[in-house]
């Protein structure tokens, strides 16, 4: 990894020297000047150049929404994958929950992808263990698993509320992860031939939505452009039941890649299709165990 720090470049001005002086003495004892450099110009310094950044970005602070917000539009007319892993692991080595997403976007054609296991200590259960779905604007396949394992398909015209309502860049993640945390521009490095800028934070109490968090600790990679490549974050939280407390390592990992996925139909959509032909409805059926 090839460390590239942004410093502004200040160009000195060399000061012209005045040649002859004292070559002879004039009637009043003054100085005779070159005639030749008379009326030559002093130098002045060349403007000293203004570091760039992300937006909402800036080498004093960092505007979270801000920058959420235009890594969310620099995605809109690209291809796009977002992919997100939360695992929370108790004192003892139990694993509590865990949350993972992988949305892909491309010409007009969008996939989604979520699945929960567990739950945090004083959060209901889940109802279902998995949802996904696949859209092109005109028609939408739907799959979810229950928290049994059923797995059941569906598929609609046009966009349902659910669907139409994805955040397909992370935006809402990304805010939730580090809004309030005091996150600064650190670094800059190149990782392929790129150029990010890193930010970090590190917090020994922080609340997060009314837990209680210590030791948070995360890093932030983005482009010149504002789009987050990636982040990592990890934390410990107490959690408070009804009978006891409960305290978790939390760990999440989020990435965007660009230009790698065309969002093809999952292999389960013929499932949807056949379930609304053979219905005429759209009408769930539902199949034991998952595919």
């Amino acid at each position: 990894m090839t460390r590239a720090v942004p410093v502004p470049v200040l160009v000195v001005a060399v000061a012209v020297l005045l040649a002859g002086c004292g070559a002879g003495t004039g009637s009043d004892g003054g100085r005779t000047v070159n005639p030749a450099l008379a009326d030559t110009p002093t130098a002045s310094p060349t403007p000293t150049a203004q570091p760039s950044y992300p937006p909402g970005v800036t080498a004093e602070r960092v505007d979270v929404r801000t920058l959420a917000r235009s890594h969310d539009r620099a995605l809109r007319d690209v291809n796009s994958t977002v992919r997100f892993r939360r695992t929370a692991v108790a004192a003892n080595g139990t694993v509590l929950s865990t949350r993972r997403s992988v949305i892909e976007r491309a010409s007009g054609r969008l996939g989604g992808d979520y699945v929960r296991n567990g739950s945090l200590p004083g959060e209901d259960a889940p109802p279902i263990r998995g949802f996904a779905f696949w859209t092109n604007g005109s028609v939408t396949a739907l799959r979810t698993v229950d928290d049994d394992g059923t797995v059941s398909y569906r598929a609609v015209p046009g966009e349902p509320p659910t669907v139409a309502s994805t955040d397909d860049s992370g935006e809402g993640l990304l805010v939730a992860a580090f809004d309030g945390t005091g996150v600064r521009l650190t670094d800059t490095v190149a990782i392929a031939g790129e150029r990010l800028y890193v930010l970090t934070a590190e917090r020994e109490r922080l609340n997060r939505s009314g837990t209680r968090v210590e030791n948070f600790s995360a890093t932030a990679y983005i482009t010149e452009e504002g789009v987050v490549r990636g982040y990592e974050l990890s934390y410990t939280a107490t959690y408070e039941t009804e009978n006891e407390s409960v305290t978790a390592t939390v760990a999440e990992r989020f990435r965007t890649t660009t230009g790698d996925t065309d969002a093809a139909p999952p292999a389960w959509i013929d499932e949807a299709f056949d379930t609304e032909r053979e219905t005429g409805e759209g009408d769930e059926t539902e199949t034991e165990g998952s595919r």
